[in-house]
């Protein structure tokens, strides 16, 4: 029988008993249960190296992507393992042929290394960007609008041709639910290829990616799906294989034009990205198997999206301000943002930020990110099935103490 969830099964994670936290959405946490199964998965690279990394590990890991290939409905064949999402993103963005004058967009909601590598590849390939700027609380209409208005706008100009957006499934901040799918049929209808970054998406929300379609989906496990740090997988549909090569190109690479089937190499590149610890991509079948003695992905879901309703407005009733929704209420999943009352800092955007992370942290014993939006400073709220309503008046708290300290 599946326990009950909240604050009686923090006892199942590794947490200092006096640490709060509602940032599961930055670094993710691991269960104990999986810590023995990674002491043996290291233990066994280490009583015999060479057996273990030239060929028992191999099978392991593909049991392991299997179980993810099921759970994100696509071909075990699609998926590869990398350290994290923006491994993914890189690879993506570094591996497809784009040409001077090709335009790409992007959103001002993008991750900030995301960010940084787009304009990375914008200065490499002297490609152009096209920077939307989203303004949350919106609808998904309206952010389809703007989508569909700027494509328009940029094929009018006949000053070169988009080639790619990049996407989020779930943004970082503001923690939104993105309308990535239809989004990719929208960018689709005008020939550019879907870049998603679902970070936050795997464990989060469901996923149907043969049914979605994007071109390139990277997501992390070690976010919401309770495995390890440092795991994550790309999914490249079989039609895009031939443009994709990971970042650190190893034995297995070869020139398409020599190679008659064009994904042959895929999966053998993506394989060996040099020798490295493979533990955590080993550790998402006990991370599922965990999943499953809590009542499994319906249930996880629903607590964590419940509790974050419910915690996001018991937040704002203590910081006496309000959540950021749209009247769909489509925005919060399992990460609410709740605007905080701080109005004039005397300090800089970027020293607010560091001054909230100091005193949540060493002053308060917990943590939740803040940052700044459309004009007003919000915070993110984390919900996971070790937390419960008390946590977020708890933090709440916290940052309404900070923030009067800020503005004395």
């Amino acid at each position: 029988m599946a326990p009950e969830l909240g604050r009686n099964i923090r006892s199942q994670f590794l947490f200092d008993p006096k640490y709060t936290s509602l940032n599961h959405g930055s670094y993710g946490s691991i269960p104990k249960a999986l810590v023995p199964v990674m002491q043996d998965l290291r233990l066994k690279s280490e009583v015999n190296p060479d057996r273990w990394l030239r060929r028992e590990m191999f099978p392991e890991l593909q049991k392991n992507k299997e179980t993810l290939a099921e759970l994100v409905h696509v071909d075990p064949q699609e998926l590869v393992f990398v350290f994290n999402a923006m491994t993914g993103i890189n690879t993506v963005a570094r591996s497809l042929p784009l040409a001077a004058g090709d335009k790409v967009i992007y959103f001002n909601t993008a991750y900030n290394s995301v960010e940084s590598t787009i304009k990375f590849v914008k200065n490499s390939e002297n490609v152009k960007l096209i920077k939307i700027d989203l303004a949350y609380p919106m609808s998904d209409g309206e952010v389809l609008d703007k989508i569909k208005d700027t494509i328009e706008k940029e094929n009018s100009k006949n000053d070169g041709e988009i080639k790619l957006c990049f996407m989020d499934a779930i943004s970082s901040v503001p923690a939104v639910r993105f309308p990535f799918e239809s989004a990719i049929k929208l960018v689709r209808e005008h020939n550019i290829l879907s870049l998603v970054d679902g970070a936050h998406a795997l464990g989060q929300i469901p996923l149907n990616l043969h049914e979605t379609d994007p071109d390139f989906f990277i997501t992390n496990c070690h976010k919401w799906l309770f495995a390890p740090r440092g795991c994550a997988i790309l999914y490249v549909p079989f039609r895009n294989q031939r443009l994709i090569h990971p970042a650190i190109i190893n034995s297995a690479y070869a020139d398409h034009s020599d190679v008659s089937d064009k994904t042959s190499t895929f999966q053998d590149e993506f394989v060996w990205p040099g020798t490295s610890d493979f533990t955590n991509f080993m550790c998402v079948n006990a991370a599922m198997d965990y999943r499953k003695s809590l009542g499994g992905e319906d249930v996880i879901m629903k607590y964590t999206h419940d509790l974050a309703v419910e915690g996001g407005e018991a937040a704002a009733k203590v910081l006496g301000t309000e959540v950021m929704e749209n009247p769909e209420r489509s925005l919060t999943v399992s990460m609410v943002n709740v605007r905080i009352p701080l109005t004039n800092p005397t300090i800089s955007d970027d020293a607010v930020v560091q001054v909230f992370i100091d005193k949540m942290l060493y002053d308060h014993d917990c943590m939740a990110p803040v940052y700044k939006h459309n004009g007003h400073w919000y915070t993110r709220l984390s919900a996971q099935v070790y937390n419960d309503v008390s946590d977020f008046e708890l933090v709440a708290k916290a940052l309404l103490a900070v923030c009067k300290e800020l503005e004395s």
